[in-house]
């Protein structure tokens, strides 16, 4: 997955997202799952009986169980996992805005993107902020409208 597929699928996924009821999304692209620091936040999964954006799009809702924390892709964009507790270790030598309102979303994925098997992370916040990090950069960010 490219940082611009990364992005149509954020995009789409808050396109189509029920804005009353969007909760935001965090997406970490790793082919490698198992040695990343993550746990899982439910004991059961969501029916994957459709693509990738609608299935995003449709757990990425208040109202879904599986809303919360960080869904795993892996370079093809298949989902591996869903919601995800993230806890990547804090990286003193990277900085971040703190003048911008940002979440514990936001800086789990820029601090989780200098993970070796992590390619891409990407949010969209609840407040239609999209960012996409790579090796503890934010390579992208746009305010949706």
């Amino acid at each position: 997955m490219t940082k611009e597929s990364l992005y149509k699928l954020l995009y789409g996924i808050w396109k189509n997202s029920n804005r009353s009821d969007f909760s935001g999304v965090g997406i970490i692209i790793c082919n490698n799952p198992d040695s990343i620091p993550i746990t899982s936040l439910r004991n059961t999964n969501p029916i994957k009986n459709d693509s990738t954006l609608e299935l995003l799009t449709r757990i990425s809702n208040k109202n879904s169980e599986y809303h919360d924390g960080f869904h795993i892709l892996d370079e093809t964009g298949a989902v591996i996992y869903t919601a995800q507790y993230f806890s990547p270790q804090i990286i003193d030598n990277i900085s971040f805005d703190r003048s911008r309102i940002v979440g514990g979303r936001f800086v789990a994925a820029l601090y989780g993107s200098c993970i070796d098997e992590i390619k891409f992370t990407g949010i969209v916040s609840e407040g239609d902020r999209l960012s996409i990090f790579k090796d503890g950069k934010e390579v992208y960010y746009e305010e949706l409208q």
